[in-house]
């Protein structure tokens, strides 16, 4: 299942508002969703991951400094920053 490409005819503005109308779908979604787990169900949120995935994909293509998850560096175990 791949997820949707939003990386050519987006600005990252414009993708921004997708974000914010996927995350409302997606709040919708799970408050009316049923605990019935029916095939429909599964689709349709499937859909919607596949939209958010899709969008936050292009936002770290197109503004990486942003939207791209920020790495540790890790030596013997030990979580931490670089300090300058």
């Amino acid at each position: 299942m791949a997820n949707y490409n939003y990386k050519r005819g987006y600005s990252v503005s414009e993708l921004e508002m997708l974000l914010t109308q996927v995350k409302a779908e997606r709040e919708k979604y799970l408050q009316s969703a049923s605990d019935s787990g029916s095939s429909y169900s599964r689709i349709a949120l499937a859909e919607i991951e596949k939209k958010f995935n899709g969008i936050m994909d292009a936002l770290e293509f197109l503004a990486p400094e942003t939207y791209r998850p920020q790495h540790r560096n890790t030596i013997s175990g030990v979580f931490g920053e670089v300090i300058d």
